[in-house]
């Protein structure tokens, strides 16, 4: 888990905050009383690319009285010019009430469809679990390696440990499919032998009428 250093904040302007090098949040939950604080922007940046959007985080507040809290980001308001976060929520939930997160999926493994022409097609980014916050999952990771040429994981074959997936289980999450050009000429194939077949049918009947007439 992820520690994030904030300080809890009195008052300030958020313009003056920024401009020097620090990003203002909040943190509120069920449980909590909305509290203002102010994040470094080189700590955010650092927490940015070491966590996905489901991940569980240790917010150690430092203030009047240090606090530390676990929280899920929620709300990360961007500058339009600079793509700079401006404000950052956090949600503090109640541990023994489950909740539904967005938990993001990545692939892994050296695809075998694809080593033949084929194309890995991720059906969805992400996954919405329900369950408890202390068992959702950062990231659900899915080994390819072994699927082939029209081959699918579905969300009946992920193991989501003790959350329950909000998808179907039918539902395909990865799938590998052939090209648009190999499928045209798989299509064009299967057009010819069914024309062929066609024909041989034809010649095979009016060959029996020929016979029946003599």
């Amino acid at each position: 888990m992820h520690t994030l250093q904030v300080k809890e904040r009195v008052g300030g302007n958020a313009r003056e905050l920024r401009r020097t090098g620090f990003v203002p949040g909040v943190v509120y939950g069920p449980s909590i009383e909305s509290t203002p604080i102010t994040i470094g922007k080189a700590d955010l940046q650092v927490l940015f690319s070491n966590i996905t959007r489901s991940s569980l985080i240790n917010l150690a507040i430092d203030g009047k009285e240090a606090r530390e809290f676990h929280v899920f980001l929620k709300v990360v308001d961007y500058d339009p010019i600079t793509d700079e976060a401006r404000h950052v929520d956090f949600y503090h939930p109640d541990v023994n009430s489950p909740l539904k997160l967005e938990v993001p999926v990545k692939t892994v493994g050296e695809c075998k469809g694809i080593k033949s022409g084929g194309i890995l097609n991720v059906q969805f980014n992400s996954v919405l679990v329900h369950g408890l916050a202390r068992n959702v999952p950062a990231l659900i990771t899915l080994d390819v390696s072994d699927l082939a040429m029209g081959d699918s994981i579905h969300v009946r074959d992920v193991d989501f440990g003790e959350v329950e997936p909000l998808l179907p289980p039918e539902r395909t999450i990865v799938t590998v499919i052939a090209p648009r050009g190999l499928l045209a000429e798989e299509e064009a194939e299967a057009e010819e032998a069914l024309a062929e077949g066609e024909e041989a049918t034809d010649e095979a009947g009016e060959a029996e009428e020929t016979a029946a007439e003599e």
